[in-house]
């Protein structure tokens, strides 16, 4: 499917016409599912929550369906009556914790009429904030196409993934930093040319966070988590050398060619480093 921004009546109309049938990631709902009495309000935190909690998907408002397939769209929703921002703001006080990176597409339906639109809810799959709970205090799932309670065995299933991703992502984002940071010193030091500085200037320092950094390399491809000891290895060697060279000169050190060298593989160690963990970081769980 296209992204939700790129939607328009068009599109709504060529899922139609394909017979995109519903599925664990979408939904289809009539306008008047977007009324604003309570019933309405609890149906959409339940299946927010559903989603969420699942795989994450799709919720369009403004189409009717057949035995889970879209006949057509109807009416739609009066703009001015239900708008995007208090259609945000009903999901966000209903579900605890909030769901993040929720979008919400608004669609002109411009056969139906001049205020008329369709909505999608965009809902991704819960991660370190799992499970979401909805307006009555349940978790709920997506099932056969309803949204449904979770067992017991589910929500803490769920919350277990959720402290584990949780660890995952900020290990990763430590290490990240950590990365990034020796990136930029070798970098500097690069600039410094054949000029002599003090010997601790030259060097470069390793965190704690690069030395404890397993629980974060174990969601690294194999030969990342290699190139991680690697730079561990040239730090280590590119400081020693550092300590020994021109001992005539007592405080002070200088880039040699070699040094200069091991420098450049380490920058480039780094950058694959960091392409590594922000994979991860944007990987769903």
């Amino acid at each position: 499917m296209k992204p939700i921004a790129d939607w328009d009546e068009a599109y709504l109309n060529s899922l139609i016409q394909v017979g995109e049938q519903e599925s664990l990631t979408l939904d289809y709902k009539a306008s008047a599912a977007l009324a604003k009495g309570d019933k309405e309000k609890n149906d959409l935190s339940k299946d927010v929550s559903a989603f969420a909690n699942s795989a994450g998907g799709l919720l369009v408002y403004g189409i009717v369906e057949d035995k889970h397939v879209p006949i057509g769209i109807d009416t739609g929703v009066d703009r001015n009556v239900i708008t995007k921002e208090w259609l945000e703001s009903v999901i966000k006080s209903r579900i605890q914790p909030v769901v993040d990176d929720l979008a919400i597409k608004q669609i002109d339906l411009p056969s139906k009429g001049v205020d008329k639109v369709a909505y999608v809810v965009e809902v991704p799959a819960a991660t370190s904030r799992a499970p979401h709970q909805a307006y009555d205090h349940r978790y709920y799932k997506r099932f056969n196409f309803e949204s449904t309670p979770m067992e017991d065995y589910e929500v803490r299933d769920l919350m277990r993934r959720s402290l584990e991703f949780g660890k995952k992502y900020a290990a990763a984002w430590d290490l990240l930093v950590e990365i990034r940071r020796i990136s930029a010193a070798a970098t500097e030091r690069m600039g410094l040319g054949n000029n002599w500085v003090p010997r601790e200037r030259l060097m470069v320092g390793v965190s704690q966070d690069l030395r404890s950094a397993g629980i974060a390399l174990v969601s690294l491809a194999k030969p990342v988590r290699g190139q991680v000891s690697q730079i561990i290895q040239i730090v280590g060697r590119f400081n020693a050398i550092v300590e020994t060279v021109d001992p005539g000169q007592l405080e002070n050190a200088r880039m040699s060619d070699s040094l200069r060298e091991q420098i450049t593989n380490l920058i480039g160690l780094c950058s694959s480093v960091a392409n590594g963990l922000t994979e991860v970081l944007e990987r769903e769980p």
